[in-house]
């Protein structure tokens, strides 16, 4: 089954076979990880939420449309998980994880400027400027940004995943880029 597709995976899923869920979880558990990761600030509670999808991804199987894609219900499921725990901690604290944090880096040659420590640093604040920005964000608007520029979905996956229109996702969008913008300029700093 590993050449089936994810809807396919989820059909036979939903009909009891367990070992499509395991090639589900082998094909999008560092997206979904990235993703949740992206959205709580401690690797445990991505790493549970993680977890939460796919058991919920196997209690529901069932209730997968045909038609849809799996990604945008998968994310669906965690982005709504991730709310529920931001609730019952009584906050929403959005974490954009500087990538050499993140368990999937690829190993390889080292970046041109990782070889001088000035250019290591000013990259480190600029990447907490923008972290700091995002924080400010509200809500809607921080997953709209995080969902495309950081995880490259399109404004009708956005909408789709959010349940709003598409109209609303680009609005969000604008005014959380132009809400970065602002907090960065008010740090002095024009280009992230």
């Amino acid at each position: 089954m590993t050449g089936a597709s994810d809807e396919e995976l989820v059909e036979a899923v939903r009909c009891g076979d367990t070992d499509s869920l395991g090639v589900l979880v082998a094909r999008w558990e560092q997206p979904l990880f990235r993703f949740v990761y992206r959205m709580l600030p401690r690797q445990d509670d991505a790493r549970d939420i993680c977890q939460e999808t796919f058991l919920r991804i196997l209690k529901k199987a069932h209730r997968f449309r045909q038609g849809s894609r799996f990604s945008t219900w998968m994310y669906q499921i965690a982005l709504n998980l991730c709310r529920d725990r931001a609730r019952k901690a009584k906050r929403w604290s959005l974490l954009i994880a500087d990538t050499p944090q993140l368990p999937d880096r690829p190993s390889g040659p080292l970046a041109p400027d990782s070889a001088d420590p000035a250019l290591s640093a000013e990259r480190r604040e600029k990447t907490s400027a923008v972290l700091r920005a995002l924080n400010g964000l509200p809500t809607e608007q921080r997953e709209v940004v995080v969902m495309k520029e950081y995880e490259g979905l399109k404004f009708r996956e956005i909408a789709e995943i959010l349940g709003c229109p598409e109209s609303t996702v680009k609005s969000r969008m604008y005014y959380g880029l132009n809400g970065v913008r602002s907090a960065l300029a008010s740090q002095g700093i024009t280009e992230p």
